[in-house]
């Protein structure tokens, strides 16, 4: 018997890799995952489609083999739209497969008719037909990464295939190194930019030539981790989260700046623009404004082929950018003073998952991390629930690993569904939840606009009982030795468990 569609898309997925489908089911698109379940590939059921298309986004950034989420049709598919949004703007592997009205009927059936491929063409690399379902597993994959999403009409999902996989070798063009070569010669005060299109792979040449150049680096949020920020020469996290005006500072005085992936979508101001940058990257990321001199091939090829002497920067010049980001906490129920705790307490190799908020700014800036692929965030679009799902995503890839979310009470509220599956899977997942009874980002940001605390101030409720109703054990922290206490007591037990402890958020207004 021929394989239907169904199968034979669910059949291309496990060659390829993939192991794992994320998504909530419909009536419409059962079909593809039960042939999914019978070529081997898990389906995980989450409370809400965001949830599945972050886990997809965070599994295919750890894995390089595209994760895939699904949804039905309808209010399915409009759920799915802020995680591959946020997968698309994160510049991560993900192919999203949602089910459409049956083909016969579309000119007629007007309930829950919605021009999907057409909501989905902004957020993706592109929108292609179920047939071509290899094509979209490359496509998401190829630099830039990013988010593929295929449409399945309910009818054609069990007719007989009529397709087959057939992959196509992209073509490769010969990078011209030359001109970044001649400018960092002449350089006296270069500074290495890492961003997001540097994956761990790249980290071992990356850090032989800040060892040749001897020059500083920053690293920009999405890759943190592929230089150790324990290095003498880490001048900070660029650029948008605390400290900023510091950290553009660093930038300024240099006098070319060596961007290895650097990618503008981290950037929530323009200052990339104005500023000499040479690019080495696997994909050119000019656009309008900004356009710098650059190669685009194979990072770790390209680093490995650059001729350079080394280039210090004056002592005393890099002792002061190296003091420029060093903060003391305040006194009392301090953020900073949590994050450096958590950061005493966990693992060096372990995963931290992080969602948005103040907490972000800082974590992104404070927190320190020294091997590639430990710290995750949502930065591109910076999409407030993110922290939990990427969990999950992290733990489902590293079993063995101590994984850690560290979220803020607004982001718990949106992904409290994800503690089911948590629960469910037995994932040891440590959950850290700020509790500051505000969206105290938006209200650093109102108070700076002369506008009086309105719309962000709520009355949260006890995030560990909750916990417990969903039967994940939990501690409610008075303060932040007894949070880092329960912390340490989680990872060496190797349990799904929630520590909320209360934070004062007015130490954000001196730090975002």
């Amino acid at each position: 018997m021929m394989p239907t569609n169904a199968e034979a898309m669910a059949k291309t997925l496990a060659d390829r890799g993939v192991e794992y489908l994320f998504g909530l089911p419909g009536g419409e698109i059962v079909a593809f995952i039960d042939a999914c379940r019978r070529a081997g590939i898990r389906f995980l059921l989450t409370g809400h489609e965001a949830s599945a298309a972050w886990m997809a986004q965070v599994l295919g950034q750890i894995t390089g083999v595209p994760g895939v989420c699904c949804a039905t049709l309808g209010p399915g598919a409009t759920n799915l739209v802020t995680g591959v949004a946020n997968a698309y703007l994160d510049r991560a592997p993900m192919v999203a497969v949602t089910a459409q009205i049956s083909e016969k009927s579309y000119a007629t059936m007007t309930h829950q008719r919605l021009a999907l491929d057409e909501l989905f063409a902004p957020v993706t690399k592109a929108t292609v037909p179920f047939a071509e379902i290899d094509r979209a597993m490359d496509l998401a994959a190829a630099p830039r990464p990013g988010p593929v999403h295929v449409s399945l009409p309910s009818d054609m999902a069990t007719q007989e295939a009529a397709f087959s996989g057939s992959r196509q070798e992209r073509s490769r063009n010969t990078p011209d190194l030359a001109p970044v070569a001649e400018r960092l010669k002449i350089s006296q005060r270069p500074l290495v930019l890492i961003g997001l299109g540097a994956t761990p792979a790249d980290a071992v040449a990356i850090r032989a030539l800040i060892d040749r150049l001897q020059a500083p680096f920053l690293v920009t949020p999405k890759v943190k981790g592929i230089a150790g920020e324990d290095s003498p020469l880490f001048l900070g996290v660029a650029s948008g989260m605390t400290i900023d005006r510091d950290i553009l500072d660093t930038i300024e005085a240099a006098d070319l700046v060596l961007a290895i992936g650097f990618d503008p979508v981290e950037c929530d101001k323009t200052w990339f623009a104005k500023t000499k940058i040479i690019s080495i990257d696997s994909a050119s990321m000019a656009e309008g404004d900004y356009q710098p001199v650059e190669a685009v091939g194979d990072i770790g090829a390209l680093i490995e082929q650059l001729d350079i002497e080394p280039r210090p920067w004056p002592a005393d010049l890099l002792a002061k950018r190296r003091a420029a980001i060093v903060r003391a906490p305040v006194e009392g129920l301090s953020p900073l003073r949590m994050i450096e705790e958590l950061r005493a307490v966990f693992p060096r190799d372990g995963i931290v998952t992080c969602d948005v908020g103040s907490h972000k700014l800082a974590m992104g800036q404070f927190w320190r991390s020294y091997e590639p692929g430990t710290f995750f965030m949502s930065n591109g679009l910076s999409g407030m629930g993110f922290g939990i799902p990427a969990a999950v995503a992290a733990q489902l890839a590293h079993p063995s690993k101590h994984v850690m979310a560290v979220v803020g009470d607004g982001g718990m509220l949106m992904m409290l569904h994800d503690l089911v599956l948590i629960r469910e899977l037995g994932l040891p997942i440590v959950i850290v939840v700020f509790v500051d009874r505000s969206l105290s980002l938006i209200r650093v940001s109102e108070s700076r606009k002369g506008i009086e605390p309105y719309g962000v101030d709520f009355c949260p409720p006890d995030f560990a009982a909750a916990a417990a109703a969903f039967g994940i054990a939990s501690h409610r922290a008075k303060d932040i030795a007894d949070a880092r206490n329960a912390v340490e007591r989680a990872l060496s037990e190797r349990i799904p468990f929630l520590v909320e402890v209360p934070i004062d958020h007015r130490e954000y207004y001196d730090l975002v």
